[in-house]
């Protein structure tokens, strides 16, 4: 069975954090507003990868901007760790600044949204040198099992 369900790598993740953040926030905020409801799960979601994207995005145009202004060439990122790495501490970090300064727990999404912007922004900066520090800290776990 474990050759039949590929184990998820980091990005992978990741990636169902952030949605899984993202829903949650958006029930929780809709069940404030409207009493217990699971259909605000999916806007949520949405727009938490959205902001997550629009982040990668300005990170990776900025780190562009930058190299092209140092003379290099511009950065193709090829495996994007860095980016779905910092939308998700981003969304958890913007999720639970967001809990801990709302007195009724509104603007949720909000938080998430605005988390993922800036981690995904900042997690593209370094994206190069993040898949190398993955792969070597695989190897070294793959070595103790």
């Amino acid at each position: 069975m474990k050759e039949f369900i590929p184990r998820l790598d980091a990005k992978e993740k990741s990636f169902h954090g952030l949605l899984a953040i993202g829903g949650l926030a958006g029930i929780i905020e809709g069940s404030v507003r409207y009493g217990f409801t699971l259909h605000t799960a999916f806007p949520g979601m949405l727009l938490t990868l959205l902001g997550a994207f629009l982040g990668g995005f300005t990170g990776f145009f900025l780190k562009d901007c930058f190299r092209t202004w140092r003379g290099l060439r511009p950065y193709r990122g090829v495996n994007n760790d860095g980016w779905m790495l910092g939308g998700f501490m981003g969304t958890f970090v913007g999720t639970l600044s967001q809990v801990a300064v709302s007195p009724d727990g509104a603007n949720l999404v909000i938080g998430s949204i605005v988390g993922a912007y800036i981690g995904a922004a900042c997690g593209a900066l370094p994206d190069e040198f993040v898949t190398p520090i993955l792969s070597r800290m695989a190897e070294k776990t793959s070595d103790r099992s």
